[in-house]
């Protein structure tokens, strides 16, 4: 087992509406640097003032679902980003030697690049769902609703495949929300550390 990751939640001063920023805690090599600011990944020598730290447990770098599970986490928390400490590499190596690890930081570092227009652009909006064990966030922009839904509970959480028809899945391979659920004895269920991001239909009134 490699050792832990650690999470730091990032704390940006001096802007009106921080950006929600993904990074990583030194220290990292001047390539691995390079190739983080490539992605739009920051870099800092310690959590900022005004930031949360958290252990994101004895888990592999290499499994994006947790990666993805952390960084949503965060978001539908409100705070203002998410920064991974590394694990330790050999004398001589990085991340970059380990081409699993770093793709699985890279995905997560382009879906939150693919999403940035709604969250540097959005307005916050009122969450159209509430399920327990799920938390939340919404935001409106060009006329459309977007929710992220994140499964905290530690289980498998039900969600109403009827109530989610007239939305499309992002991220997903498959567009009908349903369709990215998993089968549970109560029907259809978000699986543990599930994430689900939601965009609704175009709709008049919305900013």
């Amino acid at each position: 087992m490699r050792p832990a990751l650690f999470l730091a939640l990032l704390l940006l001063p001096g802007a009106a509406r921080a950006a929600f920023v993904v990074g990583l805690l030194e220290p990292v090599t001047p390539r691995v640097a390079a190739r983080a600011a490539s992605l739009g990944l920051a870099s800092a020598a310690v959590a900022p003032r005004g930031a949360d730290g958290e252990s994101a447990g004895e888990i592999r770098v290499d499994d994006w679902t947790r990666l993805r599970f952390l960084t949503a986490r965060a978001l539908a928390r409100s705070r203002e980003g998410v920064f991974f400490r590394l694990p330790g590499s050999p004398a001589g190596r990085d991340i970059l030697d380990y081409p699993e690890e770093w793709q699985a930081l890279s995905r997560v570092a382009r879906e939150l690049r693919a999403v940035r227009p709604v969250l540097d652009e959005g307005a916050p909006a009122a969450a159209p769902f509430s399920v327990p064990g799920v938390e939340a966030r919404a935001w409106s922009r060009s006329g459309r609703l977007y929710v992220l839904l994140v499964n905290v509970s530690g289980g498998p959480v039900p969600l109403d495949g009827a109530a989610l028809s007239s939305w499309r899945a992002l991220f997903e391979a498959r567009s009908a929300p349903a369709e990215n659920l998993l089968p549970c004895a109560a029907g259809l269920c978000l699986p543990a550390e599930g994430v689900l991001w939601l965009e609704g239909r175009l709709l008049s009134g919305l900013p």
